[in-house]
This record gives C-alpha cells, structure tokens and sequence, in this order.
C-alpha cells in the first residue's frame, strides 16, 4: 500500500510539474490568451496597441512586507474571489523601501513607494504568487494587467491594478541589455525587463525617446 501511495504522489506530481511549466511564474501566456484578457478590461471603444509580460528589473528595490498588496481575486473560495474583485486593489501605507544591497549595485528605479513608478512597482509584487503581468498600451492609458493563473488554479480573470494617462509617460530609455526604462511625468522612472524583445520594443515606441540623463543616474 505504501508503495502504490508512493508511485500515485508520483505521478501527481509530474502532473503538476507539467502544469505549472505551462502555467507557472516562469512562462508567457499566449499572445491569443493575453489579448483576450486585454479586450476583457479595457473600456468600450480604447483600442490597444502594444503589450509585453514585462517584470521590474532585478535591481528594483524589495518592496517591503507591509506594503505589499492582495491580488486582487479574493482568496481560494467563489465568495471571497468575488469580493476580492469588487472591493479591488487594497491601498498601500506610506513608508521607504526596504534596505536591500541590490539598489547600491545599480540604479533600476527612480522614485519613493507612492510615486508612479513606485506604485508600479509594488502593484507587480501582489502578496500572492502565480499571477502573471502583463504590460499593455492603449490609445489613451498604460496599464498593467492582472491575470490569475498558476497550479491547479483556473487561468483568470484579469484586473487592472494600476494605470496611467498615456500623456503621465513622457519619456521612455533603451538598455544595452533590451532593457527599457519608461519615465513618468512625476520625474519617477523604472526599467523593466523580460518578455518577448519585439513585443517589449512595440511597448517603448509608444513613448517618446529620451537617451538620459535622467533624474537619479549615477
């Protein structure tokens, strides 16, 4: 009996294995899937001309631990994933961020928590994992979508936790890497990496040019 568990556990977890390689942190959705969900958030008549499931880079500062935010979907139950997504996006305290060695190696983000790339920034980093994110441009705003995925998890819906006026973007930087930095109208900037490099240049060509220096470099 004993062994027959084993070789179930087994099996069960290759299933899950598989599973979360096709669903898990480290993969894309499809483009299909993504504009899917896309055309599920955004308002009647705003059309959209570029996305990427872009990450902040890794030298962003660590978002502390209470700043950091629900997801949005409201827990394992229908009931509470329901209120989740009628209640929304809980609001962040004020604070700094968290002492972290990584932000004295390079500079990735210009900005305290409650500016626009901070808030970006924190909206990236939910309490939960197996969220995927996705970065998405329309003809009037940039936003960053939220899509519920992950291992024996039903893959969506989405929400939008964060936007801005496309206007509240002025500039946007290359990286030598294919990294980009998108620059904010508060003078807060983050870069961002990852994703599909033709899908994450159509993003940065929505956004004016700007080579540097920007506020903050060293």
């Amino acid at each position: 009996m004993a062994r027959e568990f084993r070789d179930i556990a087994g099996r069960t977890a290759k299933v899950v294995a598989r599973q979360a390689r096709r669903r898990g942190v480290f993969l894309s959705l499809s483009d299909g899937e993504v504009r899917s969900f896309l055309a599920g958030v955004i308002d009647a008549g705003e059309g959209v001309e570029a996305h990427a499931g872009l990450r902040p880079h890794p030298d962003c500062p660590k978002v502390p631990r209470r700043r950091r935010v629900e997801d949005g979907f409201g827990g394992k139950t229908p009931v509470r994933k329901m209120a989740g997504v009628a209640i929304g996006i809980a609001d962040v305290l004020s604070g700094e961020w968290e002492p972290d060695t990584r932000s004295l190696l390079t500079t990735a983000l210009h900005g305290g928590p409650d500016s626009l790339a901070g808030q970006l920034l924190v909206q990236f980093n939910p309490v939960t994992s197996g969220c995927e994110h996705v970065l998405a441009v329309t003809d009037q705003r940039l936003m960053l979508v939220r899509i519920r995925s992950g291992v024996g998890r039903k893959l969506g819906p989405a929400i939008v936790p964060w936007w801005v006026r496309r206007v509240q973007v002025p500039a946007s930087r290359g990286y030598r890497e294919g990294d980009f930095g998108l620059g904010f109208a508060d003078s807060s900037w983050i870069r961002l990496n990852g994703g599909s490099p033709a899908q994450g240049e159509a993003l940065r060509a929505c956004f004016p040019d700007a080579p540097g220096p920007w506020p903050g470099d060293r």
